[in-house]
């Protein structure tokens, strides 16, 4: 599947990163048997928001919106002083940033090119942080619901792969409220 669907280096790295992370969720999910969604297909630089599209299966294009979830106090002070310390997230701290992440998603809905994307909204939040294992996010979405998300149909938190479980860990996350 060619992914490089721009001339600008920049904008066809994220268009592959971000097909990386659905892909890795979906290899995830296929291995609890709970994929839901068929081939990812890239919109390009231009024709987002959304970032891909997958059919369900029955045939019904959902919309996939992909985000990081980082620390922008340990980037600005790596920036400053080249000092790679990681962030040390607390469980309010996570769940808020999570939260304005969920939040901004569900703003774009309104943006959404070429609708309807009538087998849902779906974002996804990625991060590679070191301190958000899967224990401690486990520990840190235990009962929590996301208000203001009302328009995502889903979400799922992605955190880099595990080679113990031969996957990328992912929490479905309560939203729609």
């Amino acid at each position: 599947m060619p992914l490089q669907l721009t001339d600008n280096p920049a904008a066809a790295n994220r268009n592959l990163e971000e097909a990386n992370v659905l892909a890795s969720l979906a290899k995830s999910l296929q291995k609890d048997g709970a994929l839901f969604f068929g081939k990812i297909r890239p919109r390009g630089c231009g024709n987002d928001p959304p970032d891909l599209e997958a059919p369900d299966p029955g045939g019904r294009r959902i919309a996939f919106e992909i985000t990081e979830l980082v620390d922008g106090e340990a980037i600005k002070a790596f920036k400053s002083t080249k000092l790679d310390e990681p962030a040390q997230w607390t469980e309010s701290g996570f769940l808020d940033s999570l939260g304005r992440l969920l939040q901004r998603k569900n703003d774009k809905f309104t943006q959404l090119k070429d609708p309807p994307y009538d087998g849902g909204y779906v974002v996804v939040v990625f991060s590679d942080e070191p301190d958000l294992s899967a224990p401690v996010v486990e520990r840190y979405l235990r009962g929590q619901s996301f208000t203001g998300t009302r328009l995502i149909t889903r979400a799922f938190f992605l955190i880099s792969y595990d080679p113990r479980l031969e996957r990328c860990p992912y929490f479905e996350l309560g939203v729609g409220a």
